[in-house]
């Protein structure tokens, strides 16, 4: 009879392990699949300005954007640079048009926000092979995941939203320098074709450094106070309003001239980023890349989405 029972018990712990296995695996499904997708940006190499990497990534990301009936543009423009001219290229998202042939085409589309992130990587002196998987590649794997499931859950949503992975986000020189338009050459050309735009987009959302380990995010000290309620109150839904809060200062990053254009944009980004041991260094890999952080920011931002393309 003991035997019996041992048997019996050791069969009900297996078959509960099993059942918490799979709602553990199961509640970072989405998390998994953008881990996945930093790994195949990643795989393409760095993605400098110009560089066969990026050109590797925008391919990628437009294949696996039209599984889901996303149509993407390319926004080609030319810069001087502290290093001479650049060609840089943002890639465009929609849902659903038949096609996307150019910037006036994509003008009158309705929209009423904005999901964007840099897929550039930045050139930095003494790391050729700096690949930037957090700084922003997992960003964009993001929004690749997000993009799937909003045209399959929520396709009303997904007609509303336009996806912007900005070019030449990282500066030439060391840092950002708005002084010499030193960066953020992607959004600053994007938000030119925000002004004419009537009616505007009612909200933007950057994302930038979402998928590190032991996440911790700090938006601009002066986000909308509107997206940083947003934010939280999805974050809290989640039980994860912990990881979220507010930087003591602002942030220069692709949400500057989204703001300046009209468009009220937060800038979920990871916290006290330029004190970490990774940023810009050899170290944002992926090592780095957690599928449980990517879960998270997916929730979070997925959540928010919700609220605000429903909002009257």
């Amino acid at each position: 009879m003991k035997t019996k029972i041992s048997v019996a018990l050791i069969l009900l712990a297996a078959v509960v392990a099993g059942i918490w296995y799979w709602q553990q695996d199961d509640t970072q499904t989405h998390g998994h699949a953008a881990y996945a997708h930093t790994e195949a940006i990643l795989a393409c190499g760095p993605r400098p300005a110009g560089s066969d990497g990026l050109q590797c990534a925008h391919s990628y990301i437009s294949k696996e954007l039209a599984q889901h009936g996303w149509s993407t543009m390319s926004q080609t423009f030319e810069r001087d640079t502290p290093i001479g001219k650049r060609t840089f290229i943002n890639l465009i998202a929609r849902y659903q048009p038949s096609d996307l042939s150019s910037l006036d085409e994509l003008k009158q589309l309705p929209t009423r926000g904005i999901l964007s992130a840099h897929l550039d990587s930045k050139l930095i002196p003494g790391i050729p092979d700096f690949l930037g998987a957090d700084d922003a590649a997992s960003a964009c794997a993001l929004i690749i995941e997000l993009a799937a499931n909003l045209a399959r859950n929520h396709p009303k949503l997904a007609k509303q939203l336009e996806l912007v992975f900005f070019d030449g986000e990282e500066a030439f020189n060391e840092n950002i320098d708005l002084s010499i338009g030193d960066g953020l050459y992607g959004s600053r050309a994007y938000a030119i074709t925000l002004y004419d735009r009537n009616p505007k987009p009612s909200f933007g959302i950057v994302l930038d450094m979402v998928g590190h380990k032991n996440l911790q995010i700090a938006v601009p000290a002066d986000s909308p106070p509107e997206l940083y309620a947003s934010m939280m109150r999805s974050a809290k839904l989640h039980g994860e309003d912990q990881r979220f809060g507010k930087a003591s200062t602002g942030i220069i990053d692709d949400h500057y001239y989204l703001n300046k254009a009209g468009v009220p944009t937060i800038d979920i980004i990871g916290a006290g980023f330029s004190d970490s041991h990774w940023w810009h260094q050899q170290g944002d890999d992926m090592d780095l890349i957690s599928a449980q952080s990517l879960d998270i920011s997916y929730h979070v931002t997925m959540t928010m989405l919700e609220e605000l393309l429903t909002k009257d």
